[in-house]
């Protein structure tokens, strides 16, 4: 068995650079009080109004948006302490760097939204999370929004359910799969398994760059239904096939001879991941190759942790070492295990192993 870092691709650091640039949308909400702020300028129409109407004045700004003066000026004072404005001789517009964010502007409101969704569990049930994270589970935002359980009957109201925390996890992906993209060559294979693929956001991001390539994702039913719906008129629908199942017991398609794990396996405790990894290596052919990217161990440094990690350090107890996969890999009979180490806001990690 081989567990080493490995460059599977010719090295473009530009590339990679590149695919990671989304990752300037955390400065402009890294605390609490400059997310409220930048939270408010989208709901009151000022970033809108800025966008297509810069430079203005404060006097402008005043009479087309529904703030008062006073309120305008606060909102304009802190937005240009913020960095998100910048003001010159009177004339008001979005600052550069601001408007490099604004390219990404729905993983921006994404991580705000989620990071405000879970801050009252951080505020009232912390303690209760280091004291007794079952508890914690079952009086905690974060885990009503990840309803599961509700994604079984197709009643309109789990469709918003799941829609809801869909939304979240699609846009997470649309950008964290160029990052993947990076670090591995998908030009190899032919049909794509991806378990627990969520609404085929990332086998639709791998298609879109090689379109020889056929999907398959097998998830919940309703998430399957809204994946679909996700999926639906883009170039690659016609090359997404979804399945609705339990990957922890159903059959999986034996056609594929690439299987991906994109930020699922830390949802579920160890046992279950072995049971996926041997699942998985019971669907591939021999030389198949199972992927696994995903979250590590948050890493703490002398640096406050940012406000747009709370969601992730309000799961700090499911994120683990790619050493206890590598394990589960190796125990199955997998060969050629490699790892690399990724950092992202987080540290992520890909796993690739060949069945023998």
């Amino acid at each position: 068995m081989n567990s080493q870092s490995v460059e599977p691709l010719t090295v473009d650091i530009a590339s990679r650079r590149e695919s990671m640039a989304y990752l300037c949308v955390d400065a402009f909400i890294d605390t609490f009080v400059k997310a409220q702020v930048l939270k408010s300028a989208f709901e009151t129409g000022l970033i809108d109004y800025l966008q297509a109407n810069q430079p203005c004045t404060r006097d402008t700004l005043t009479q087309q948006l529904p703030c008062d003066r006073t309120g305008m000026t606060l909102l304009l004072d802190l937005l240009k302490i913020n960095r998100v404005i910048e003001e010159n001789h009177g004339q008001i517009q979005l600052s550069s760097q601001f408007a490099i964010a604004l390219q990404y502007r729905d993983l921006l409101q994404v991580k705000l939204d989620f990071a405000n969704w879970v801050a009252p569990d951080f505020a009232n049930h912390f303690t209760l999370l280091l004291e007794n994270s079952r508890q914690f589970m079952e009086r905690s935002r974060l885990f009503d929004l990840f309803g599961y359980h509700r994604c079984f009957e197709p009643t309109p109201e789990n469709y918003e359910l799941t829609k809801r925390w869909l939304r979240i996890t699609t846009t997470l992906t649309k950008y964290e799969a160029q990052v993947c993209l990076q670090y591995h060559d998908f030009s190899q294979y032919q049909r794509i398994l991806d378990i627990g693929g969520n609404s085929g956001e990332f086998v639709r991001q791998i298609c879109k760059q090689h379109p020889n390539l056929l999907a398959t994702v097998i998830d919940l039913p309703l998430v399957c239904d809204l994946g679909q719906a996700h999926v639906a008129g883009k170039p690659e629908a016609n090359r997404i096939n979804f399945i609705k199942g339990n990957a922890l017991v159903d059959a999986l398609p034996k056609d594929c001879n690439l299987i991906t794990f994109k930020s699922i396996l830390h949802d579920w405790p160890e046992a279950a991941t072995e049971q996926f990894i041997a699942n998985a290596s019971k669907s591939l052919a021999p030389g198949g190759t199972l992927l696994i990217f995903e979250r590590g161990e948050i890493e703490l440094t002398d640096q406050p942790l940012p406000y747009c990690l709370l969601p992730m350090l309000l799961l700090f107890r499911y994120f683990r070492s790619p050493l206890v996969y590598q394990r589960q890999l190796a125990s199955q009979g997998f060969e050629e295990i490699t790892i690399q180490s990724i950092n992202l806001e987080m540290p992520f990690f890909l796993i690739v192993a060949k069945k023998s």
